[in-house]
């Protein structure tokens, strides 16, 4: 075990106050700011029903993983959960399962001269395992660019059924077009059903979906950046009830099941991207995405808002993250520590540092 020490920072952190939902609020603690993997890309972190958190990113072109039993203050030693000799891999996400396995789905990206394909793939840690299992491919895209498959994330409904999404470029081999597909396991994420279309705009990218089963059984809200909304890619919601669970098709463009998350609209040319939605025990939604205001990827800050149970009404951004001239904050993701406690995670440089960084929020009333 080693401690990740605390980071002292200079100049201005915002510490603002997000209040999209009646008077709740996130007060950012800048001495809870932490860094978790140095060179980490794509950072994500999760809750396990043991209290302990569990943590994943790319790096190298290999995903690792570390793990806290002390809320996030110290980390174990990296541990390696996947490889491919054939080209790097990316885009790591978990989820963990009733019986205590933890899924680790990632996006295998190969190197132009294998010929291999752009594949999304699995990993397993069975309860009481001490390594993880071979990945397994989920689903296989193009060997070439523009034919790829990117950014898997999943999700489990009451049911047992998982759902994993991933942004899809493969159909569309005469276009720049993107989809978000949908694929479906019934026994724990070892046989998969074929690929479903849910979310598309014709002449557009929808990508890098996040989904939420909301708290109150309202239904599936996946959280995705769409080109086609309101200029440069914004934070859009696709939404369908438990019920329907996306079998009545495609959410396109114009589809009552879609629509922006932010109350106030963004200007056209502001890029605000790679998108990640969680919910708090009481109902509130909390959504990151990177934002830019020149539309330009590398000018990006992690930015972060709240929103109501429904996740809607996104309202005041707040940024968690003190800023770096020159060094872009990419790649957010939230996790729910404790009823009143959110930590958001991203790809950042303090004080010359840059890899996965953490700050905690209070959630206050």
């Amino acid at each position: 075990m080693f401690r990740i020490g605390i980071f002292i920072i200079s100049g201005l952190f915002l510490s603002g106050a997000a209040e999209a939902l009646g008077e709740s609020r996130i007060d950012w603690q800048p001495l809870s700011l932490r860094l978790i993997d140095r060179g980490g890309v794509y950072g994500r972190m999760l809750r396990l029903p043991d209290g302990s958190l569990f943590f994943v990113c790319e790096r190298g072109g290999t995903i690792r993983a570390r793990q806290s039993r002390d809320v996030g203050w110290t980390w174990t030693d990296a541990q390696e959960v996947a490889r491919w000799q054939d080209g790097s891999l990316a885009n790591p996400e978990l989820l963990s399962l009733p019986d205590g396995t933890l899924l680790c789905f990632h996006n295998r990206r190969p190197r132009k001269e294998a010929k291999a394909p752009y594949a999304i793939a699995v990993s397993r840690l069975e309860k009481g395992a001490s390594a993880w299992s071979a990945p397994a491919v989920v689903y296989e895209a193009g060997s070439e660019r523009g034919s790829g498959c990117w950014e898997p994330a999943a999700v489990q409904l009451p049911s047992g059924e998982i759902q994993l999404f991933f942004a899809n470029e493969s159909p569309y081999l005469k276009s720049q077009e993107q989809e978000i597909t949908l694929m479906r396991s019934s026994d724990g994420g070892r046989v998969w059903g074929a690929p479903e279309r849910v979310g598309f705009r014709a002449g557009h990218r929808d990508g890098m979906p996040v989904p939420l089963r909301l708290n109150d059984g309202a239904g599936i809200a996946v959280a995705i950046e769409d080109n086609g909304f309101e200029g440069a890619f914004k934070p859009v919601i696709l939404f369908t009830t438990l019920a329907d669970s996306w079998h009545s098709g495609t959410v396109i463009g114009q589809h009552p099941g879609r629509w922006g998350a932010l109350t106030v609209p963004l200007p056209a040319q502001t890029y605000a991207g790679a998108p990640y939605l969680r919910q708090m025990a009481a109902g509130a939604t909390v959504l990151s995405f990177q934002m830019s205001d020149d539309g330009e990827m590398a000018h990006s800050r992690t930015a972060v808002c709240m929103g109501d149970i429904q996740a809607r009404g996104f309202g005041t951004i707040t940024c968690p993250f003190p800023e770096t001239p020159g060094a872009s904050q990419l790649w957010a993701s939230v996790c729910v520590k404790d009823e009143r406690t959110v930590t958001v995670l991203a790809t950042v440089t303090v004080n010359g540092v840059r890899g996965v960084w953490s700050v905690d929020g209070h959630l206050e009333r």
